[in-house]
């Protein structure tokens, strides 16, 4: 995402939580792997959505924001 690439992955673990709505989701066999892939490389105006959205989503993640997260968790778990 950060280098402006489209990105295809599956709802599994936490990606859906990092990529939110700016990544294209997949089941993890290889026939729905191919069949976005193709429909991604077939729609021109669907990756360009998914690389700005990338992007956008990408600037997110800085390391002020994650000093924040982590801050918020230790005083959650001292209180």
């Amino acid at each position: 995402m950060a280098c402006g690439a489209p990105v295809l992955t599956t709802h599994r673990t936490s990606l859906p939580e990092v990529g939110g709505d700016a990544v294209a989701y997949t089941e993890p066999d290889a026939g729905s792997i191919a069949a976005a892939l193709g429909h991604l490389l077939a729609s021109p105006e669907r990756r360009k959505q998914l690389q700005e959205a990338g992007l956008a989503r990408a600037r997110e993640f800085t390391w002020d924001a994650s000093a924040e997260a982590h801050l918020s968790s230790y005083q959650r778990a001292i209180e």
